[in-house]
């Protein structure tokens, strides 16, 4: 599909819109530190985001082909510490975005979070730009702005390239001495990126709050009196945080798999010990109908017995796991699998597209002897990754649980109240608790911000990666909201794919009208309208599964 690939003054010409970009710098303005800069638009053959790169095939730093022309790229300066007055020398660092652009006047700005932390949001533009996804379809009448987090590409990226802290630590560690070990290689990490990110005092200013600040600072420049928000997984954190602090901007948000301001460290561990163990009941629903399972026909409940068959095997004598490889330069795996591997990689495999066939073949292969497709992979590991500068920067952890006995009680919540009947134990917020248990510098506490805004939350059912409880209290706290459930798998829904894209479709068009929808009940979604009450989770086999349900 050739496209067009122009400067942006002769896209401003072609276009017809010159006079209305000429516009877009914004009165000078001194709250929060900040001043009068204005956006840099630069060539985005220059800027292409990483995730992009394979599509493009791109061998060298530049993409030599043609782009589209709705494609925009820019930067601009901003104060590191918006405590304090920019200050070019001092007090400044460069952020990156990228937006799809109308070629007439827009209908209004669009920001979209693409959560992570860490996420390359650029590239989700770039997708849509390209008819590489329908994310943003419906939207092409208005301006839709990515804005990259501070710490990764485009956007001040951190230098956390040493790589080396973390040899032969587990990832869940099972007693006190891997605890220590695990916060100590933590430590070193958070002093080595200190140390090697520039300019020096970047890594205590990675947080939602300076996030927030650099979006208001892009939407003055580009002139807009009000924003409309799309935000997924950790844009929702970011995207409450921006509705509650500047409410006289706010227009249509839509936050989509909420980590959720104030809940307790200790109810976000035990909400996803409990998702797991659904989404272990959802992979036994799925082998119900898929004939490719290792154990189809086998009736409801064979999943479950698989796994709890290869789980008292690793804890009678590890598994061996064949197929890994483990040598000077190259690991892939590790060998033999322990019931911790077996419990990380459970929580890994299931948050996949694919999870569901991959577990079960998984399962069905460990039961005869190769833990292969269960293994600890560190290359999967996020350890050692800008996820947790940029979470921990917003993660207050308790002075009770910083310690092995304090940790190691949040894995026996759920056990406690009975919402862990598979054994499951760990979860990847445990984890990413534990990464922030070392953080070196202050934070805010975790406290709720209610709000009267008319938000749209959504969620599904079955979210690994962020339960659905998480985006239901988040949704109490706001009166005025309007709750959309996807009935079905995976995290976040505005940008699944079609024919799971129901609930996608809802938030779109509520971002495109203004209009916020009716109650509805149906196989695919459940919309509940303010001041109504949500009903329990549905049972695993309850809901369809399959692409219906977003299981591809």
């Amino acid at each position: 599909m050739p496209f067009t690939g122009l400067s942006f003054l002769l896209l401003l010409q072609d276009l017809g819109i010159s006079s209305y970009a000429a516009s877009i710098a914004s009165p000078a303005c001194h709250d929060k530190g900040r001043t009068n800069q204005t956006i840099r638009w630069v060539d985005c053959h220059d800027r292409v985001p990483e995730p992009i790169e394979p599509v493009l095939n791109i061998t060298g730093s530049t993409f030599v082909g043609d782009l589209p022309p709705n494609l925009f790229c820019g930067e601009m300066d901003v104060p590191m510490d918006y405590s304090k007055p920019f200050n070019a020398k001092h007090n400044n660092i460069t952020i990156g975005f990228a937006m799809t652009r109308p070629s007439k006047r827009a209908s209004g700005l669009v920001i979209y979070h693409a959560g992570g932390p860490g996420e390359n949001a650029a590239a989700q533009i770039w997708a849509s730009a390209l008819n590489l996804s329908a994310s943003f379809e419906g939207l092409e009448d208005f301006d839709v702005l990515a804005v990259n987090m501070r710490g990764i590409q485009f956007s001040n990226p951190l230098n956390l390239s040493s790589g080396v802290f973390f040899d032969d630590i587990p990832a869940f560690p099972s007693n006190e001495e891997e605890f220590k070990q695990y916060q100590a290689a933590m430590t070193k990490f958070y002093d080595a990126a200190i140390r090697d990110s520039t300019p020096p005092g970047i890594m205590e200013h990675v947080s939602s709050a300076e996030m927030v600040e650099d979006w208001e600072s892009v939407r003055r420049a580009l002139g807009y009196e009000k924003v409309n928000y799309a935000g997924v997984s950790y844009g929702t954190f970011v995207g409450l945080s921006y509705a509650t602090s500047h409410p006289e901007v706010v227009d249509r948000f839509v936050l989509d798999a909420a980590i959720p301001h104030g809940m307790s460290f200790q109810d976000m561990v035990k909400f996803q010990v409990a998702a797991a163990n659904r989404v272990v009941q959802r992979a036994d629903a799925f082998c119900l109908n898929d004939t490719s399972c290792p154990f189809y026909g086998q009736g409801n409940g064979s999943v479950i017995k698989a796994w709890e068959a290869v789980l008292a095997q690793a804890e009678k004598s590890p598994i061996p796991a064949p197929s890994c490889l483990s040598n000077s330069t190259e690991i892939s795996c590790i060998s033999p699998v322990t019931p911790t591997d077996l419990r990380r990689n459970l929580d890994f495999l299931l948050r996949s597209e694919s999870g569901f066939s991959l577990f079960n073949l998984a399962l069905n292969q460990s039961l005869n002897g190769d833990a292969s497709g269960i293994a600890y992979a560190p290359a999967t590991d996020i350890r050692e990754t800008v996820v947790s500068p940029l979470l921990c920067s917003d993660t207050k952890i308790d002075e009770s649980i910083k310690t092995w006995d304090g940790f190691n009680n949040l894995t026996l919540n759920a056990k406690r109240e009975g919402l862990d009947p598979f054994n499951i134990i760990y979860s990847q917020i445990w984890q990413l608790g534990l990464q922030c248990s070392v953080w070196p510098f202050d934070t805010s506490e975790r406290t709720t911000l209610p709000t009267d805004l008319p938000i749209m939350w959504m969620t599904s059912d079955f979210d690994l990666n962020l339960p659905t409880e998480l985006t239901t209290f988040s949704w109490q706290q706001a009166p005025n909201s309007t709750l959309v459930i996807r009935h079905g798998d995976e995290h976040t829904s505005i940008l699944m794919p079609a024919p799971a894209d129901a609930a996608g479709n809802v938030a779109r068009e509520f971002i495109r009208t203004g209009f916020m929808p009716g109650s509805r009940d149906d196989a695919e979604v459940t919309i509940i309208a303010p001041g109504g009450e949500r009903p329990p989770v549905p049972g695993a086999y309850e809901v369809p599964t399959g692409a219906i349900a977003g299981d591809f």
